[in-house]
């Protein structure tokens, strides 16, 4: 049977690890599950005791959505120690919602941190893992989004940081999808 490879970034609580617990239950897969500190045994005890279904293998590797380098790092280390040359999934889960405001009070550094990690986390995260995605032949890169995020349909609620920082990685993901013909790439609204 064929392995699958999903790389999940926050994979440690909530919906990341309800989604790593999922596909490592079943058989073959190979699940990457992203953290901010795989050293910290808090933030992989919930891993560490998941059901790991016949065949399958769980790897931690260190990914904080404000670093630049640590999502192109863990790339290289799944190479060089893990020889994974593809990746079939990579699910970009981490984000914040840290601040609740209107537009006229929220504070600039407010609007920075929610698209640092919101926007930019993502896109640095598919900027190195395209390479490995696009080497399946049909790679799936999903970007856990909301609702808020929609301007089409937009929700009167005051979280303007959030929102605007989901609308943009909305955008983001959208224009992935158009320009890289072997990636299928959508975000996501779990509800």
């Amino acid at each position: 049977m064929t392995n699958t490879t999903y790389l999940i970034t926050g994979a440690n609580r909530g919906l990341g690890l309800g989604l790593t617990a999922v596909f490592l239950a079943r058989p073959n897969n190979t699940v990457v599950a992203a953290v901010r500190d795989p050293s910290s045994a808090n933030s992989v005890a919930s891993l560490k005791s998941l059901l790991v279904g016949a065949g399958s293998k769980l790897i931690l590797v260190k990914i904080d959505s404000l670093s630049e380098t640590d999502a192109a790092d863990a790339v290289k280390l799944l190479q060089a120690e893990h020889g994974i040359t593809a990746l079939d999934v990579v699910i970009a889960n981490s984000g914040i919602a840290n601040y609740v405001g209107p537009a006229v009070t929220t504070p600039l550094h407010e609007m920075r941190a929610h698209f640092e990690v919101n926007t930019l986390g993502p896109l640095i995260l598919f900027q190195a893992t395209a390479a490995l995605l696009e080497a399946t032949q049909d790679g799936k890169f999903f970007v856990m989004s909301t609702a808020a995020g929609s301007i089409g349909d937009m929700m009167p609620m005051p979280a303007t940081a959030y929102s605007s920082s989901k609308a943009a990685v909305n955008f983001i993901t959208r224009k992935i999808h158009f320009e890289h013909e072997k990636i299928t790439s959508v975000a996501l609204t779990p509800g």
